[in-house]
C-alpha cells in the first residue's frame, strides 16, 4: 500500500516510511515463525514456533534473531534523517548529497548488523547453558531448562554493554536530526505563515507515528533491562513485556492509518467500508509541492 498508494505530495518520504514499516513487519514475521519464550535476566529461552517444528538448527534461529533486533535503530534514524534532508538541507537533491546519504545508510546498517555479533559468538553450549541458567536462577522450571531448543546468548552484562553502545550510536543520530528539524520548522521566519503551519502539522504527525510504537517498545524494554541488575525473575512480566514488544508493528500500522488519510481511505476501500471512507475527515494536511524551499513532497 505504501508503494502503490502514497500520494505524489508524500513521495519524498515514501522510501523511509516503507523502510521502517518493513523493519517492523520483519520482526513481526520472525516472532510468528519463532514464537520465542524468553527468560530474563539470563538472556535465554526456547522457541515453540514453526521454525522449531520443521527442525531448523538452533544456531540459525538464534542468528535470525539478531537481524530484526538490530535494524530497528537505523530505520528510525533514517526516518528522521529523511525529514532533515528535505526540510533543512538546501543541497538535498545534489549528487554529492545523495552519495553522502548512501554512505551514511551503509555505515548505519553495517554497524547494526554487526553490533550483536560478539554476544552471539559468545553463546555457551546447550549443556553448559542449562547449568549456568540453573545456577543463576535456581527457581527456573526444569521444563524450560530441559527444552530441546533452549539457548543462552552469552553473558548478560556483555550483551547489555553492546546493546547500550549501539543504542547510544543510533539514538544520538536520531536526536540530532530531530533537533535540527524542529529548530528549522519552529524557528524559520522567511516563509509564509501557511507554509510554516503545514510543515509543523506534518512533522507532528510523523513524530506521533514513530512515538507510539517507540513507547510500546521502550516501556517493556526498560523492565527487561532492569532485570539484569536486579536479577529478578518473573515469567509473567517477562512474557507480557515480550508480547508488548512484538506488537509494535501492529501499533505502527494502526497509527499510520489513523494519521495518513490516503492509506486509511484505501484500507477502508479494501475492507469495503464505503460508509466510513466517504465521510473520513481525519487527515494530515496535503501540502503543495511548493510548500518548502526544497520541494518537500515533490518528485
Amino acid at each position: 500500500m505504501i508503494i502503490m498508494k502514497t500520494p505524489h505530495e508524500m513521495g519524498k518520504m515514501k522510501f523511509s516510511m516503507l523502510l521502517m514499516h518493513m523493519t517492523f513487519v520483519t520482526y513481526d514475521v520472525w516472532a510468528i515463525l519463532e514464537l520465542p519464550i524468553i527468560v530474563f535476566p539470563i538472556c535465554g529461552g526456547y522457541s515453540i514456533g514453526v521454525l522449531s517444528s520443521i527442525g531448523m538448527p538452533l544456531w540459525i534461529k538464534v542468528h535470525l534473531l539478531k537481524f530484526p533486533l538490530s535494524v530497528f535503530g537505523p530505520a528510525v534514524t533514517m526516518f528522521f534523517e529523511n525529514r532533515y534532508n528535505y526540510l533543512v538541507r538546501l543541497d538535498c537533491d545534489t549528487q554529492s548529497r545523495r552519495f553522502k546519504r548512501a554512505v551514511h545508510y551503509f555505515i548505519n546498517y553495517f554497524i547494526a548488523l554487526n553490533a550483536f555479533v560478539p554476544a552471539f559468538l559468545n553463546m555457551p553450549d546447550q549443556s553448559v547453558a542449562r547449568q549456568i541458567a540453573l545456577k543463576k536462577l535456581p527457581c527456573l522450571s526444569l521444563k524450560i531448562v530441559n527444552h530441546p531448543t533452549f539457548f543462552m546468548v552469552g553473558n548478560e552484562y556483555l550483551n547489555f554493554f553492546y546493546i547500550g553502545l549501539f543504542a547510544i550510536f543510533s539514538w544520538t543520530q536520531t536526536f540530532f536530526f530531530f533537533a535540527k528539524t524542529v529548530n528549522f520548522i519552529f524557528g524559520i521566519k522567511s516563509q509564509s505563515q501557511r507554509t510554516t503551519q503545514l510543515q509543523r502539522e506534518f512533522f507532528r504527525a510523523v513524530c506521533i507515528q514513530v512515538a507510539l510504537p517507540f513507547v510500546v517498545i521502550m516501556t517493556p524494554a526498560c523492565y527487561i533491562l532492569s532485570t539484569i541488575y536486579t536479577n529478578n525473575y518473573d515469567m509473567a512480566y517477562t512474557n507480557f513485556s515480550v508480547i508488548m514488544i512484538s506488537s509494535h508493528g501492529l501499533f505502527f500500522a494502526i497509527t499510520m492509518l489513523l494519521i495518513h488519510k490516503p492509506y486509511r481511505t484505501e484500507t477502508l476501500k479494501v475492507l469495503g467500508i464505503k460508509r466510513f471512507y466517504k465521510s473520513n475527515k481525519l487527515a494530515v494536511v496535503r501540502m503543495s509541492p511548493r510548500a518548502t524551499h526544497n520541494g518537500l513532497f515533490s518528485e
